[in-house]
């Protein structure tokens, strides 16, 4: 998309590889576990759980005097042969190693049955109410991938090993127990006021994909071609479940039959579970989901759980049934998903949807390249796995299969995936593989496609420059990223008055020039009209081309022109912008990038522009409208963005970007208005969060303790995290420095990140050699990289290096201002002119 990308102001991406770094490969197995019966008591009150399981292992080498298991965190009471006795064992650096009572000897296989108890630090989760959040539900869930299932069982964690596992649950008389595959039995232990769960999936799948979730749960039932379809979830929340989860049936259907493979699975459940650390976990055949997806009917005019459950449903092929090797291969899992959610919106909802979801995933993906890091979708360096599941892995992968489909066509993308599904079904799959079934179908050799878009980092920064004469069109396409040029087909659409011819040119070079003949003066030109190409682009053209794309063209063309009319800034892109928000008939999508050009323009006519959008039918294109309204700190601004909030709006979300766009307007008049609305309650206390972001933004002190108090526990994670977050806003107050360091070690992920986050925001520097110790001992992986992170920023600020680039920034967004006020003025010169230009009527006199 045609945005301005902060990581190219010194020409160079930011490392993804740290000093704590280190190679990462799939591990050795002497030993294959072939079958883990597991059989677990969980305590509730102790929140400990009693255990013991059963691993089943065939010898692949002989001679092999040990065997060597992950886990970590659980106290071993014994290890045994059944039938031969007790082995000696020992614990150390997360591995628990028995000794055999001889050398293993080749294909002999043996069971080890291990004992043991304790308090899982990961991997299976306790939640219970408590005196903040008496309601909360009482649950034990489990969460595997990347490598935590080895924190509450004993295995090979790695996504490689594939096994076949039973769950033996004794759970509470009230409560449901839900694990992999069938349900073979239920017992009822009077006596102890117990329920004995037995679960069995009798098909491989990876160790991180073993799954238990115990709860009082309200069981729903359906069917999709034959597969039966569970919805585990709340009692009184059934009719937000059929909201939520009503096109489940849909996507299974369309999954099975563009895949071309069965619904590999003996059922499909989906489980809501409370404080859930992703947004959805695709454990084989019973996917566990935050219960925030349920959402009542306000939140459903543009809220959908169905892009989640899509995603999570794809994984049942890719991630489940195929599984990658290593996790440095895991875009096979989660980049396939991500695809395959926007591939149903592409069949649900059109061709506008699918094209905006997938510019919306490059614009997530570049904010990651912004903010953080490039790095190549495929590599071996990190500290922990979980650093990998990142925007490149999901948002950038997904772009790169849709390449793959634009350069395959329909009908060889789905063959190809057919034949790569069908050869490595149950199996562990790399990059390669895919390359070479999409070879087997097409003959077409992909080595050098995935070596440029997957093992490099990076993508095509365009800049494009359009000239005409003598009916002759030519394109200048530079590629202003560092490093050598990506290869590509750059498709080129020239519309004439009654049709439109595209055109394919193969780059090769970073300054190459494409000419064209054309048949008459085109009406406009889209480069890359189908959004197939992973890029950045700026075109420069004619406006008046612009604008007849904007009036006319697709919606990659639309939402194109809108983005070169913003960098235009005149009456007429302003006039052609203002028509096209007001259109009721036209994609929300392409409404919403023009109200994003107008807010960018920042002149006195885009602002009458958004005020006259402000009741704009379609919430989410009226939510984009408040979120421009917020770049003009300006009363006139304030007052339209005020007036939402004091009336109410249809949607949650339009409420909540209003409140943080009337902070961000910088008008101290309206604090009292900001802090009414954080008392306004909304699903997930949306309009609440969008508050404490304005409050943020606009600077006034006596909203401090305000935001202090909603990072208590009291509030819900989202609330805690906007408020600790908005604490960065609030430099050189000892108070919330200090509260800032205690935040790091909270017990919500998401609060510890947000405040490393902030500390850097306040340029905390003193904050370093806590930051240090903490991320030695923080267990999880995404707030170990943060830290880590945070670290190396704030001895860039210590050096100086992080002033250079905050005041170059803070530059950027002078000129920027600057832009706006000269564009004011051409903008009253242009009206002058107009008017001193216009024929003067004749005034009659009357009597």
């Amino acid at each position: 998309m045609n945005r301005i990308r902060n990581s190219y102001i010194n020409g160079s991406y930011k490392p993804f590889v740290l000093l704590t770094s280190s190679p990462h490969y799939p591990p050795d197995r002497p030993f294959n576990l072939e079958h883990i019966v597991l059989n677990i008591t969980p305590d509730f009150t102790k929140q400990w759980i009693d255990a013991s399981a059963v691993l089943t292992f065939q010898a692949k080498r002989s001679g092999v005097k040990e065997l060597s298991l992950d886990f970590e965190g659980m106290r071993v009471k014994s290890v045994s042969l059944p039938e031969k006795g007790i082995l000696i064992f020992h614990q150390e650096a997360g591995k628990l190693v028995a000794e055999l009572p001889a050398p293993s000897k080749l294909d002999e296989k043996f069971s080890v049955q291990i004992d043991y108890e304790g308090h899982p630090v990961k991997g299976l989760y306790f939640r219970g109410p408590d005196k903040d959040h008496p309601s909360r539900p009482t649950q034990l869930w489990s969460q595997g991938e990347d490598e935590d299932s080895h924190f509450w069982f004993p295995c090979i964690d790695s996504p490689v090993q594939k096994v076949t596992s039973e769950v033996i649950a004794n759970v509470p008389a009230n409560m449901t127990a839900i694990s992999n595959g069938n349900l073979v039995d239920v017992k009822l232990d009077e006596a102890k006021g117990k329920k004995i769960f037995h679960w069995s999936q009798q098909k491989p799948h990876s160790t991180y994909l073993i799954s238990l979730v115990v709860g009082e749960y309200v069981e729903l039932k359906e069917e999709a071609d034959g597969v039966q379809l569970y919805y585990y979830v709340y009692k009184g929340r059934e009719e937000d479940a059929k909201r939520s989860f009503g096109e489940t049936q849909a996507i299974m259907k369309f999954f099975i039959q563009k895949i071309g493979y069965p619904y590999p699975w003996d059922k499909y459940a989906q489980v809501v579970v409370s404080d859930f650390i992703f947004g959805g976990m695709e454990n084989t055949s019973c996917t566990t989901l935050t219960d925030t997806t349920l959402h009542d009917e306000k939140a459903h005019l543009d809220f959908s759980s169905t892009s989640l459950v899509a995603h999570e449903m794809a994984h049942q092929w890719f991630g489940d049934l195929l599984t990658c090797k290593h996790w440095s291969h895991a875009w096979l899992n989660e980049g396939f998903a991500t695809y395959f959610d926007a591939l149903y919106t592409e069949e649900s909802k059109g061709r506008d949807e699918f094209f905006y979801t997938l510019m919306q995933n490059l614009e997530t993906y570049l904010e990651e390249v912004d903010k953080h890091y490039a790095r190549a979708i495929v590599t071996h360096t990190y500290e922990t796995p979980s650093e990998l599941f990142d925007r490149h892995l999901y948002q950038k992968g997904s772009l790169v299969l849709n390449m793959v489909r634009a350069k395959l066509g329909d009908t060889d993308f789905w063959r190809s995936i057919q034949t790569y599904v069908k050869d490595n079904a149950f199996g562990s799959v790399e990059t390669q593989d895919f390359a070479r079934a999409i070879e087997k179908v097409t003959g077409i050799n992909m080595d050098g496609f995935f070596e440029q878009w997957v093992t490099k980092l990076g993508h095509p920064v365009l800049n494009v420059e359009y000239k005409e004469e003598n009916s002759i069109a030519s394109l200048r396409v530079q590629q202003k990223q560092d490093g050598d040029a990506f290869a590509f087909d750059l498709k080129v659409l020239v519309q004439y008055k009654g049709d439109s011819e595209l055109h394919v040119f193969p780059i090769k070079q970073k300054d190459q020039t494409i000419a064209l003949r054309l048949r008459s003066k085109p009406s406009f030109i889209t480069v890359d009209p189908e959004f197939e190409l992973l890029k950045t682009l700026e075109f420069k053209r004619p406006k008046e081309m612009m604008i007849r794309q904007l009036e006319s063209a697709n919606s990659v063309g639309r939402i194109q022109a809108a983005q070169g009319l913003a960098k235009d800034g005149s009456l007429e892109a302003v006039e052609a912008l203002r028509k096209a928000l007001l259109d009721e008939n036209l994609f929300w999508g392409v409404r919403a990038e023009v109200a994003k050009a107008l807010g960018d323009i920042g002149t006195d006519a885009a602002l009458r522009a958004l005020q006259d959008a402000s009741n704009i039918g379609h919430p989410k294109a009226r939510r984009a409208v408040m979120a421009a309204l917020g770049k003009f700190k300006k009363e006139e601004s304030a007052a339209t963005l005020s007036s939402v909030l004091e009336k109410g709006d249809a949607s949650y979300f339009v409420e909540a970007e209003a409140a943080r766009s009337l902070g961000k307007t910088r008008v101290q008049s309206y604090f009292e208005l900001l802090t009414k609305t954080l008392s306004k309650s909304s699903w997930q206390e949306v309009i609440q969060v969008g508050a404490i972001d304005g409050l943020a933004e606009l600077g006034d002190e006596r909203a401090l303790p305000l935001i202090k108090e909603r990072t208590s526990k009291y509030f819900i994670p989202s609330v805690r995290q906007a408020a600790t977050t908005a604490l960065g806003k609030f430099p050189g107050k000892q108070d919330v420095y200090l509260l800032l360091l205690d935040l790091l070690k909270d017990d919500w992920f998401r609060v510890r990140a947000a405040a490393a986050n902030a500390l850097v925001e306040l340029r905390e520097t003193r904050a370093i050699g806590e930051l240090e110790k903490l991320a030695e001992r923080e267990i999880d992986g995404r707030v170990k990289r943060i830290f880590r992170e945070a670290i190396a920023n704030l001895r860039a600020i210590e050096s100086g290096s992080g002033q250079e680039v905050k005041q170059l920034r803070e530059e950027i967004d002078r000129l920027k201002e600057e832009n706006k006020e000269l564009r004011e003025r051409l903008e009253k010169l242009e009206g002058l002119v107009r008017y001193k230009e216009e024929p003067k009527k004749e005034i009659k006199k009357t009597k």
